[in-house]
């Protein structure tokens, strides 16, 4: 009895462990979506906009740019699109696949209930 003392916070350990895999095995493609989504989010809507306010107060600093010298700024070039657009045609093969599997695990999960009651 002595030995299983230290077993005891193992196992609890362990349990824990095993349901934050099974939450982890059950929303991850939830989580890939949502951070595929914030992602074109960031890229797409708020570090333009982030950008052009900067850039318009970078231009109209006129310690920099006296009146004459020309501001030349950059417009914001979307960093997921660099490569081919890779990036998108990653994440759209990954959660095109896993939802298509989801379906297929839903309408098997479905059946089996549907035959044991």
């Amino acid at each position: 009895m002595a030995g299983q003392e230290g077993l005891i916070p193992i196992m609890i350990l362990k349990a824990q462990l095993l349901k934050i895999n099974k939450v982890i095995n059950r929303h991850w493609r939830d989580w890939a979506g949502v951070v595929y989504l914030f992602i074109c989010l960031v890229d797409f809507f708020i570090a333009p906009l982030v950008w052009n306010i900067k850039m318009e107060e970078h231009c109209n600093d006129k310690e920099r740019y006296p009146t004459g010298v020309e501001c030349k700024v950059t417009r914001w070039v979307p960093l997921t699109l660099g490569a081919g657009a890779m990036f998108h045609l990653s994440f759209g093969a990954i959660l095109g696949a896993t939802a298509w599997k989801k379906k297929e695990e839903l309408d098997t999960h479905h059946n089996r209930d549907d035959t044991t009651s």
